[in-house]
C-alpha cells in the first residue's frame, strides 16, 4: 500500500470513526423518554442525531417524516416506527403539547422496510386483480387499455409506495391538474369527452378514448368545460392485504414504454 493511500484510507477511517463518535456522544445528551432507543436505532444510521432534532416540526410534520422514512425502507418494526414518532413529537415538536400515545402510522405494516422482488406467483396475482378490477378500462399498461386515466407506465418512478396506495384506496375526490378531463364540443356540433394533454390560451391537446390525439382551437370550440371529479373509485374493503400489497408493489415495479402517453 503506497503512502497516499494509506493517508487517504486513514483520512476516511477517521471521519467515519469521527461521525460515530460524534453520534454515540450526542445519543447520551438526548432526553431520556419512550421511542429513544429506536430514534438512535433507526435514524442516526443515516443522519446525524442533530440534524434531526435541530428541524423543530409540528407533530403532523414529524408522523409525515417518519412515514417517509419508513417508506424508503428504515429498518424497524410499526411499533418502532411509531415509537419513534412519538419521542420526535413528544421532544422537539413547534406545538409543544406533546401527545398521551403515538399516533397511529398512516402506513400499513407491510409497507414498512425494503420491498423485495415480487416473484411470479404475486406478479400474476397483481395481474388477476387488474383484469377483476377493470383497470384497464381507463388506465392503460405496456400497449394495453384506456385512456381516461394517466398511463400506469412507469408509475413507481413518479409515485411512490405510499401515494400508489392512498390511490387505490382513498383517492383523491379531484383530480390532480395535470390529469383534467374536458368535455368539448366542436363548431360543427360533434361533441366529446377526453384527457387534457396540453393546452395555452388558444389552442388544447386532448386524447379521446380511443387513443386519438387531436389539437383544437379553443376559439372555435362552441362548448369548453374542464371535468376535475376524480373518476376513480374506492377500493378501500375491496382489495386489501398481501392482495394490495402486492398491486401496490406490481405497479410500481412498471417500466416506461417507448411511445405510450405517459402524462
Amino acid at each position: 500500500m503506497d503512502q497516499k493511500f494509506k493517508l487517504v484510507f486513514g483520512a476516511m477511517c477517521a471521519l467515519f470513526c469521527g461521525l460515530c463518535i460524534s453520534n454515540a456522544a450526542f445519543g447520551q445528551n438526548l432526553p431520556d423518554g419512550k421511542g429513544k432507543a429506536e430514534f438512535i436505532h433507526n435514524c442516526t444510521a443515516c443522519h446525524r442525531a442533530d440534524m434531526v432534532t435541530n428541524a423543530r416540526k409540528t407533530q403532523a410534520e414529524w408522523r409525515k417524516s417518519v412515514d417517509d422514512m419508513a417508506a424508503r425502507g428504515a429498518d424497524g418494526t410499526k411499533q418502532d416506527i411509531d415509537n419513534v414518532y412519538l419521542y420526535l413529537s413528544t421532544n422537539f415538536a413547534l406545538d409543544k403539547a406533546a401527545p398521551a400515545t403515538a399516533a397511529p402510522s398512516t402506513i400499513p405494516p407491510s409497507t414498512l422496510g425494503a420491498a423485495a422482488a415480487l416473484n411470479s406467483s404475486e406478479i400474476e396475482q397483481a395481474k388477476s386483480l387488474i383484469t377483476q378490477n377493470d383497470c384497464l378500462a381507463c388506465h392503460r399498461i405496456q400497449e394495453q387499455g384506456g385512456y381516461t386515466g394517466p398511463a400506469l407506465n412507469s408509475v413507481g418512478a413518479r409515485h411512490t409506495p405510499d401515494e400508489i396506495r392512498a390511490a387505490i384506496v382513498s383517492p383523491k375526490p379531484t383530480l390532480d391538474p395535470s390529469n383534467d378531463l374536458v368535455r368539448l364540443t366542436t363548431a360543427d356540433g360533434k361533441t366529446l369527452t377526453g384527457r387534457i394533454l396540453s393546452q395555452d390560451d388558444h389552442n388544447v391537446q386532448v386524447i379521446d378514448t380511443s387513443g386519438k390525439v387531436t389539437t383544437y382551437s379553443k376559439p372555435e370550440l362552441s362548448q369548453f368545460t374542464i371535468i376535475d371529479t376524480n373518476p376513480m373509485p374506492s377500493y378501500e374493503g375491496r382489495i386489501t392485504g398481501d392482495d394490495l400489497n402486492d398491486l401496490v408493489r406490481y405497479l410500481g415495479s412498471l417500466p416506461s414504454v417507448d411511445g405510450s402517453v405517459q402524462k
